[in-house]
Parts: structure tokens; C-alpha cells; sequence
């Protein structure tokens, strides 16, 4: 018998990915995201989305890069994660997040703390999978060139 997985945020920059890795390798893929009539800040289809999953994998994420507005995006959505998960009779929860998000001070990555935070203190059994940036990002910080000069950190 093989796991079935959610994927929250299934139609993202990381979710896409990760669902078409899944389905390539023959796994069952529930994606969950607005596009798909499941959200995961009202809660929306959520339970219904998870009923039957094994693993939800968190890839969901926030639009901007404000430590506020992140912050509680991921806050809601991780406890209704959890709290629909629960109901569903999922086994566990794994977030991804970013590599040294524990040492952020500021900004979306520090929103990232929170995020594992809440996730790891939540009613299933939970991981981190903490990743490194995206390549997509290059064309990002690209774009906010002064003139003929790029900034990059």
C-alpha cells in the first residue's frame, strides 16, 4: 500500500514541483490550493481535500515579502492544517521552509520561524524540511536593477 499525499500550495512556485515529483513517481497527489476550491486560511474544502491523506506536505506560502502580512499566513494556515488534518485522520504534517530561517531577524524568512514554530507544535506529527532559495529568484533580484547595475546579495 503506498501513502497518499496533499500538497497545500499545489499550484506554486515549489508546489507545482513537488506534485509533478510525486506523480512521476506513481504516488497518489491530492493538490489543495485556491485553483483546486481548497484554501487554506478560511479552511474551505479542506477537510474534505484531506480525508484519505497519509502526509500533507506544507508548500504553501505568502505573496510579499513583509514579516507581518507572512507571519500570519502562515500561522492560520498551519492550525488549519493541523485542525482539518486532524479531522481527516492524516498521519502527519512536513513543512518545508528555508535554510537558515532561524537565524532571520526580519522579512519574509523570519516569518518562516513562525511557520515551523506553529507547525512542530501542532496536534499531528510534523517535520521541517528546510530548503535553499529558488533559482527562480535570480530573475527576481534581476529585475530591481538601478539603471545597468544589479544588486544581489
Amino acid at each position: 500500500m503506498s501513502s497518499k499525499f496533499a500538497v497545500a500550495g499545489a499550484t506554486g512556485r515549489l508546489g507545482r514541483h513537488v506534485v509533478n515529483v510525486l506523480k512521476e513517481r506513481r504516488l497518489q497527489v491530492v493538490p489543495v490550493s485556491r485553483a483546486t476550491g481548497v484554501d487554506v486560511i478560511t479552511g474551505e474544502g479542506l477537510v474534505d481535500a484531506l480525508n484519505g491523506v497519509d502526509v500533507i506536505i506544507d508548500v504553501a506560502s505568502w505573496h510579499a515579502s513583509d514579516r507581518e502580512g507572512a507571519t500570519e499566513f502562515f500561522r492560520t494556515a498551519t492550525v488549519n492544517l493541523h485542525e482539518s488534518g486532524l479531522l481527516a485522520g492524516v498521519d502527519r504534517l512536513v513543512a518545508v521552509s528555508i535554510i537558515g530561517a532561524d537565524k532571520a531577524t526580519g522579512g519574509f524568512v523570519a516569518a518562516q520561524q513562525v511557520h515551523e514554530e506553529v507547525t512542530l507544535s501542532g496536534p499531528l506529527p510534523s517535520g521541517i524540511l528546510r530548503a535553499a532559495r529558488f533559482h527562480e529568484f535570480v530573475g527576481q533580484l534581476l529585475d530591481r536593477r538601478q539603471g545597468d547595475v544589479a544588486h544581489v546579495p
